[in-house]
């Protein structure tokens, strides 16, 4: 089968002031080699955080922590890297250091950016075996985008053998945690009767929940599912999406 895939990207956002950080004495700190400092240097040079913004600076200290083995570092580093954002573009480093991150420190962040590089071909040769493994290695570890993206490449059969009960597997673990893709494309399957029975109902209710984060593709086709539904069925329907929505998306089905 082939469903939409819904893309969205992760923003990670600090919430940390200058009062919260003593500048001398994490500086201190960092010169003398401590890497959590190091990386602390970093983010506050990233961020404006005390000091004047400068990504040259804060590539510099990235560096040193991830020469350390930092995990945060080496996901920052490789982004810096990839964007050309405080050195020049670079993405073999930016592979390279993606790959420090997802292979010897298992980050789930870093192994979903690995699996776009391969899916994408950012940087690399497009590989969608290599995409997958990346992807169901972040998911094992609950990474929302990871859980949906291995849902829809098992569930198109790409990468990985088609095989659309555990695609729904997967979908149904990125919906539990509020992905808005993930309900559609359980709507579509419910539709269509792929991987299970046909039934428009318990479709009606994923439409709702991927409609209710925000997906718009699914308000026409709930318009469509409550034309054909029977009243009592479409009332039973609603009660339960209803019931979704309330629990925050654990008690869909």
């Amino acid at each position: 089968m082939k469903l939409l895939i819904s893309l969205s990207f992760m923003f990670f956002t600090l919430t940390l002031s200058a009062q919260d950080v003593d500048f001398a004495n994490t500086l201190q700190q960092a010169e003398q080699g401590d890497a959590d400092a190091q990386y602390m240097m970093g983010l506050l040079y990233d961020n404006a955080i005390g000091v004047d913004r400068n990504l040259a600076e804060a590539a510099r200290w990235y560096e040193m922590a991830s020469q350390q083995k930092h995990i945060a570092a080496q996901f920052n580093l490789a982004q810096m890297y990839r964007y050309g954002e405080g050195l020049p573009q670079d993405m073999a480093q930016s592979l390279y250091w993606f790959k420090q991150a997802a292979e010897e420190g298992n980050d789930p962040q870093a192994q979903y950016v690995l699996g776009d590089f391969y899916r994408y071909g950012e940087g690399v040769e497009l590989n969608h075996n290599e995409a997958f493994r990346w992807y169901i290695l972040a998911a094992e570890q609950t990474h929302m985008e990871a859980e949906y993206m291995t849902g829809i490449l098992i569930a198109d059969g790409v990468g990985a053998p088609e095989n659309d009960f555990m695609a729904l597997r997967w979908l149904r673990k990125a919906a539990k945690q509020g992905h808005a893709g993930a309900f559609y494309a359980l709507g579509e399957m419910y539709e269509k009767g792929e991987g299970v029975n046909e039934n428009l109902a318990q479709a009606f209710v994923w439409y709702t929940a991927a409609s209710e984060l925000g997906n718009t593709q699914a308000v026409a086709r709930l318009d469509l599912l409550a034309s054909n539904l029977e009243p009592e069925l479409l009332n039973q329907a609603e009660n339960s999406a209803q019931n979704c929505i309330t629990s925050a998306f654990q008690t869909c089905e």
